[in-house]
This record gives C-alpha cells, sequence and structure tokens, in this order.
C-alpha cells in the first residue's frame, strides 16, 4: 500500500466552559511519522460518539486518565491494520480499541497486544461493519451486560429504561425483550417514542419533554411499579422514577448524561427511597467486564443474524464531521448510536 503523507486529527483546544459550544475541538494535521520496527500504521473506519466523550472534554476525573490540552480525542474506534512490522498483526486485519480521533495511528505493537481495550476481531461478512461499532460493540456490551448481569433481568419483570432511543437505551430494550421482560422507555421526541413502540416493540413510552409531570406519567404507564429500571441519564430523571420503584427493585446505572459537562451537578432528593424500598442501585463500567467479551459478542452476533436484533445507528459521513456528533448527542437529535463513517 502507498502510505499516506500526513496524519489528521481533532485535538483539545480548550475545555467544555459548562455547555458544549463546538469550539472545543481543533483540527490538525502532522507529518505521517516513520513506522519503525514492532510499530503498526492503523487505518480509522468507524469512530463512535458516547457520552464519555464529554466528561474527556471536561476538567471532572474519571476511569481514564484525564485529556490534556493540545491531546487528540479519544474515542472508541474500528481500525484495519494498514501495514504492519509487528509479528502478531497482519494486514486486513480489524481492531476494536479505544484511541483517538484521527485518520491513521502508529502504534506500537506490543501497546497494542497489552491493552485490555484493543480486541481483534473478524467480520462476518453478512454483518455491516458499522454494527460492530454499534449494536456489536461496546454499546452493545454494555447494554448486555448491565441489563443481564447488574440487573439480574427475570423473564416477566418490568423493565424501565431511560435514554431509550439511545445508542445503549436501544440495545437495553432489545436485550430485556429477548429475555421476556415487559418493556418500557423514555425518551425526548414523539417520533423517538413512536420508532421504539413500533421498532423496537416497547410496551409503552413516555416523551418526558411533553411530560409535565414525569413522576406521575411513570406511575400511570406502570401502575404496579418498575421492577428494573436501566437509567442513561440520571438527575431530575433519576428522581421521578425513584417513587415508581417496587421494593426490593433494582436500579442499573449506566450512565447519567444529564449531568456530564455541568458545572453544579444536580443532587438527588428521593435517595431515601433507597433505604425504604430496599432498592439496589449499582453502577459498572464495561472495562471491569472485557474478559467476558468474546461470548457476548459471539452471542449478539447469532441474535443479529437471526433478526433477534436491529442494527441503527446514526451515521455522520467523514472525521472532518466527527464534532457535529457532539452536538447531536447534546441535543439529543438522533436515534440510534452516533457514529462517524471515516473510511470503508
Amino acid at each position: 500500500m502507498s502510505i499516506p503523507a500526513q496524519i489528521n486529527s481533532w485535538v483539545i483546544d480548550h475545555y467544555i466552559k459548562d455547555k458544549l459550544d463546538g469550539s472545543e475541538l481543533r483540527w490538525v494535521s502532522r507529518p505521517m511519522p516513520a513506522i519503525e520496527s514492532g510499530q503498526v500504521l492503523i487505518r480509522s473506519c468507524l469512530l463512535s460518539i458516547d457520552a464519555s466523550n464529554l466528561l474527556w472534554l471536561s476538567e471532572k476525573e474519571d476511569y481514564l486518565p484525564q485529556l490534556q490540552i493540545g491531546d487528540i480525542m479519544r474515542g472508541n474506534i474500528i481500525a484495519r491494520i494498514e501495514y504492519s512490522n509487528h509479528p502478531s498483526f497482519a494486514e486486513g486485519e480489524y481492531i476494536l480499541s479505544l484511541q483517538g480521533w484521527a485518520d491513521y495511528m502508529v502504534i506500537d505493537g506490543d501497546a497494542l497486544l497489552n491493552n485490555k481495550l484493543t480486541i481483534k476481531f473478524k467480520p462476518h461478512p453478512q454483518v455491516p461493519l458499522d454494527a460492530y461499532i454499534g449494536t456489536l460493540g461496546i454499546t452493545g456490551w454494555s447494554a448486555y451486560i448491565g441489563m443481564m448481569e447488574i440487573g439480574r433481568l427475570k423473564a416477566g419483570e418490568r423493565v424501565l429504561i431511560s435514554g431509550a432511543a439511545g445508542a445503549t437505551g436501544i440495545m437495553a430494550a432489545q436485550i430485556a425483550k429477548a429475555a421476556g421482560a415487559k418493556v418500557y422507555g423514555l425518551a425526548g421526541g414523539a417520533d423517538k417514542c413512536r420508532f421504539l413502540e413500533e421498532t423496537i416493540k416497547l410496551d409503552g413510552t413516555i416523551d418526558y419533554k411533553a411530560a409535565e409531570d414525569l413522576q406521575g406519567a411513570i406511575l400511570q404507564l406502570i401502575p404496579d411499579g418498575v421492577q428494573v429500571f436501566f437509567d442513561n441519564v440520571g438527575g431530575e430523571t433519576l428522581d421521578a422514577v425513584l417513587p415508581n420503584m417496587c421494593i426490593n427493585g433494582r436500579i442499573v446505572a449506566s450512565g447519567s448524561v444529564s449531568q456530564y459537562g455541568r458545572s453544579e451537578q444536580y443532587g438527588i432528593k428521593k435517595l431515601p427511597l433507597i433505604t425504604s424500598k430496599r432498592l439496589r442501585m449499582e453502577g459498572f463500567l464495561i472495562l471491569d467486564h472485557l474478559h467476558e467479551i468474546n461470548a457476548v459478542l459471539a452471542t449478539m452476533e447469532e441474535w443479529l443474524l437471526e433478526g433477534k436484533l436491529i442494527n441503527k445507528n446514526y451515521i455522520i459521513h467523514g472525521l472532518e464531521n466527527a464534532p457535529d456528533g457532539l452536538a447531536k448527542l447534546t441535543s439529543g437529535g438522533n436515534i440510534g448510536k452516533l457514529a462517524v463513517y471515516i473510511k470503508s
């Protein structure tokens, strides 16, 4: 192959100042470095846009080392090995990895092998590559682990999912339906609620943007109470759900997208209900479950081919347009997994 002359990337110009304004990232082109012994050249094919990107654009501490001003923005990618000077990697192989917002990267092969956030995989010929960034990617794995292991879901239980039209929410809903649960969703907008009921076949939805009293709307929709709440939103939404939880219910804390980038965090007012209702609330990171992913991926790939799961992504084309995905993420202007198609 002909090696490109430069690498294009998005670097952090400044952190979010209370809310995203679109100027936080800066486009930078650098000369392609020499590919030394033991190194590989990877070409980014798809880039995942996730709520964690907003955390990494802030000064808040999280589960990974903080990115500094001038660093390349971090993201989950699907990449192809374009050139290899390492015996464990061959041209044409694919990896899922946490890397940078760049079209190409030169990386130490041993570092890739020892990185628990990198998985080498072979795409199924009947599955579109973008499925591995959404349905069969880290959001799908998170939904599976969160619903089945953290939530300990049983057939027939009543499940409520916040952010149900988002990437993880859609997957959590499908997995809960496949497990035989009655599944309800919270989403912003009539179109999203219609999609969840007509396409994902949820048992009921609430447009939280149109609900004057979200707590009351949940009570009306699920009068017998919520047994498992899969929460992607946190904040005021969690407060509205807590009074509607059943005794001994389980809350899966998958994310708190409503709080990311806020200078002041919303204080949960109804937290004492966790005690009086004997609730179990547990957060998790998919990073702690990566040793299970090969089995999870095989199961979900089979479900997709059998039609039990759908692949629903909101695709942005071109790395140069990647920051548009952050604006979509904060506005909720998408149905399904937000991803950037960089190169085929």
